[in-house]
């Protein structure tokens, strides 16, 4: 097994809650890199449909509540610059959905690689996040689940229990200077 940084391929290896986790931590991430000026109402939405997220990868199942959360969030409407957080949590809830589906259908799996996989990229389309640093965050919550898991003995679809989420570094709100929109980069701006 290699352990190169930013070798997301290796995703797929987690076991299928734990790739559920970088979901909702990328989403988590989104939600609190969101700009300022964003509604509160919207931001506390993707923040409990994040804390629904957890706890299923938490327990390993998805309770009625929390596919409600994670589909209210899922669900907001406001500006342009907001979809992508909310992107993000719609394939966080769709990697729960997969994994919990993996049980009875094996083909799930997959799916829930690629919605992770998927909220990784939206959240990349974020104004106020680049793509570097998602693939940074996305890195090291996949170097420390891999420890976790392995040194708690998850196998491929268990729930990751409070072990494994204690021993990972939580997300925090970012300081008010770091979230500001990214210039464009045009090639052409150079020669205008």
């Amino acid at each position: 097994m290699t352990h190169a940084i930013f070798e997301l391929d290796q995703i797929a290896g987690l076991p299928l809650w734990a790739q559920v986790l970088i979901a909702s931590r990328i989403a988590r991430r989104a939600a609190l890199w969101l700009p300022l000026d964003t509604p509160t109402s919207v931001r506390e939405a993707l923040l409990a449909g994040c804390d629904a997220a957890d706890r299923c990868a938490i327990s390993g199942q998805r309770s009625t509540e929390d596919v409600q959360a994670m589909q209210i969030a899922a669900n907001q409407t406001t500006s342009h610059v907001v979809q992508p957080a909310i992107d993000a949590m719609y394939y966080a809830a769709d990697a729960a959905h997969a994994a919990e589906s993996s049980l009875d259908f094996e083909a799930a799996e997959r799916a829930c690689t690629q919605s992770v996989l998927k909220a990784l990229a939206s959240a990349a389309e974020m104004a106020t996040l680049n793509p570097l640093q998602v693939r940074i965050f996305a890195a090291a919550d996949l170097d420390q689940l891999r420890f976790a898991c392995n040194e708690i003995g998850i196998n491929r679809y268990d729930g990751l229990g409070t072990a494994v989420i204690g021993r990972l570094f939580p997300v925090t709100a970012p300081a008010p200077d770091d979230i500001r929109p990214q210039k464009p980069t045009d090639p052409q701006d150079e020669y205008r």
